[in-house]
């Protein structure tokens, strides 16, 4: 019997490491790029609590993450900077921070469905709340600093260009249109009237910044519809009118033979 086990879990063993291979192989098929260290697409897409198990070996994407949010942040500094020339330090800024922010990371990685490449611990809570977009947006930023490393900055400028910055920045950003979508949603829906209540607050949940100064919650009709957290009062309500519609949009989705509104 315990020889019958050992030769069960071998076989698993080998199924799931196939399993492995063919998604990485997918991987790089969408990301365009044929590794030469092919280690490096294997940490890039390994979250910390696979190392948990006394049987897993190798490193998570961790350090690589840290190399890819410099790549990522002076890449998109170059690409704004060349775009908007007319722009001030601050509404440069403010867009970068919408570019980089896990909500709009996490987008990208879920279109080229990088998620499902990643793996993980068997712990079910870390797909729970934000814990999916945490590990889309962390793991993405892995892969850049993996084909940094391994391509150099000509290959990650171009995937960052071709996977990131030519998504629909100004749709899905909201840099100037969140609230507005958001109101008209509401409208369509024929509720009532938004409600935007700030606040100070120093911390933001999930988030490492350190200029977070205001909070903010939208509501609607006595109820909290979605909260975010920015350096000013501005970008507070633009993060909570984009949770709203967040939380909108799963809603529609959930609904049979109705498609998410994208006014």
């Amino acid at each position: 019997m315990r020889l019958r086990g050992r030769i069960r879990r071998l076989l698993g063993g080998l199924a799931r490491s196939k399993r492995r291979e063919d998604r990485l192989n997918l991987l790089e098929h969408v990301l365009d790029h044929e590794f030469r260290d092919r280690e490096l697409l294997g940490r890039a897409t390994t979250h910390p609590s696979f190392l948990l198990n006394s049987d897993n070996r190798g490193e998570s994407y961790e350090r690589l993450e840290f190399l890819g949010d410099s790549v990522l942040n002076l890449i998109v500094s170059e690409w704004l900077f060349a775009r908007y020339p007319e722009a001030q330090e601050g509404m440069l800024s403010q867009q970068r921070a919408h570019i980089i922010s896990r909500r709009f990371l996490a987008r990208a990685s879920e279109a080229m469905g990088l998620p499902d490449c990643v793996q993980t611990g068997d712990d079910q809570n870390l797909l729970a709340g934000g814990g999916r977009r945490k590990i889309a947006a962390d793991s993405l930023e892995g892969v850049i600093g993996a084909l940094y490393l391994d391509g150099g900055f000509g290959v990650a400028k171009r995937f960052i260009e071709r996977s990131i910055l030519s998504r629909d920045i100004e749709f899905e950003g909201g840099f100037h249109t969140a609230k507005n979508r958001l109101q008209e949603m509401i409208h369509e829906l024929g509720r009532g009237q938004l409600t935007y209540r700030t606040s100070r607050a120093q911390t933001a949940p999930g988030s490492d910044r350190a200029d977070i100064n205001f909070r903010c919650q939208v509501w609607l009709e006595g109820e909290p519809l979605g909260s975010g957290w920015g350096r000013t009062k501005k970008e507070a309500e633009k993060e909570a009118a984009l949770d709203a519609l967040d939380r909108l949009a799963g809603v529609e989705a959930s609904v049979p033979g109705r498609r998410p509104s994208r006014s």
